[in-house]
């Protein structure tokens, strides 16, 4: 049996390289044994009774098809015999090492500073965090109606890593994991809040801050172009980031639901009786309970309260409701705690 070159069967059945190998090491060791390499046969068998014999067998016709027979079709792989983990495909790197702790938000956006009131600027909703855990948080809808609910409800949704991957590479690509250009442009616009993205991966923690990002507006409504190309660069990624379901794709994000805290953050601030007369609708009076533990007097700047302490104190309540503690009346400022919101 001489040595004949192996001819494929098309992309899908073509034997690995290895494969190939090891049949023709088979094949040779086979033609020796029938002396066609030293022209002896082993004692007692011709040549043509040997390799009869052998190419007779299931052994010898199941190396011939795998070694490249064109009319011979490659027998089906057994399911029950493990791949070889020399042939399997490692799985893709990570390229963007970050933290997978569920309170760390290693990409926030959100807006920061502005002509706004000072409890409005404590609650400061983002835009979106990305926890290290896969978690996207977004604001959820609010009924366009006064007094709304006093707790902006947040939505959450899972992201898978290659998601994650996706919005650190083009940040990356944008060159927004670098250290942050200069951002500062003139601008007409005024009390204006900065638009703020942050980034904290194993690299280290980046932020990016500009004022009145793609405040100005072109005849059709759109954002007008920016006045740098600093500031273009990182409005195209700040406009990714309000489109999950387009940059990262839908595969990559479970269903959002009604993100549900462990913990509140707060600010209570006293209420005169004159303040009180002069609000419109009459506000509710909710007295405050002894049970959740909290002293409102000591969070005149901020404080954590535990949601199961809290029950269904804040989720119940609006915009107009206001606490009695003992005999002063406390307006509250709260929301939810996220992952990367800083410590009381």
């Amino acid at each position: 049996m001489g040595d004949r070159a192996v001819r494929g069967r098309g992309p899908g059945n073509r034997a690995g390289v290895a494969d190939v190998e090891r049949c023709m090491n088979t094949l040779r060791t086979l033609r020796t044994l029938a002396g066609t390499t030293s022209g002896d046969a082993p004692h007692g068998y011709s040549r043509r009774q040997l390799l009869a014999g052998l190419i007779a067998t299931p052994v010898l016709a199941t190396f011939v098809a795998a070694c490249g027979d064109p009319n011979v079709e490659p027998a089906a792989s057994d399911p029950s015999v493990p791949a070889n983990p020399s042939t399997t495909q490692p799985a893709a790197p990570v390229s963007i090492a970050h933290s997978a702790d569920p309170e760390t938000a290693i990409i926030k956006l959100g807006s920061e500073g502005g002509f706004v009131p000072a409890d409005t600027y404590f609650v400061n909703v983002p835009s979106l965090v990305i926890s290290g855990d896969g978690r996207a948080f977004v604001p959820g809808a609010v009924p366009a109606i006064f007094p709304g609910p006093l707790l902006a409800p947040m939505g959450v949704r899972s992201i898978s890593e290659a998601g994650i991957q996706s919005l650190l590479e083009k940040a990356s690509a944008a060159g927004l994991l670098d250290s942050p250009p200069d951002y500062t442009a003139d601008t007409l616009v005024a009390d204006a809040p900065d638009t703020v993205v942050r980034f904290n991966v194993a690299s280290g923690s980046l932020e990016h801050r500009a004022y009145a990002l793609g405040f100005g507006v072109d005849d059709t409504g759109a954002p007008a172009d920016e006045l740098t190309d600093a500031r273009r660069t990182l409005l195209g990624y700040v406009l990714q980031l309000g489109d999950l379901v387009s940059t990262v794709g839908a595969a990559e994000l479970g269903a959002e639901v009604i993100f549900e805290p462990a913990a509140y953050r707060l600010r209570a601030t006293l209420v005169t009786e004159a303040e009180l007369a002069g609000l419109e609708p009459t506000p509710t009076i909710v007295d405050w309970p002894s049970s959740t533990g909290l002293d409102l007097a000591s969070a005149s700047d901020c404080a954590r309260l535990d949601a199961v302490a809290a029950g269904r104190l804040f989720t119940d309540a609006d915009q107009l409701t206001h606490f009695r503690q003992g005999d002063t009346v406390y307006r509250i400022a709260v929301a939810g705690v996220l992952p990367g919101d800083p410590a009381c």
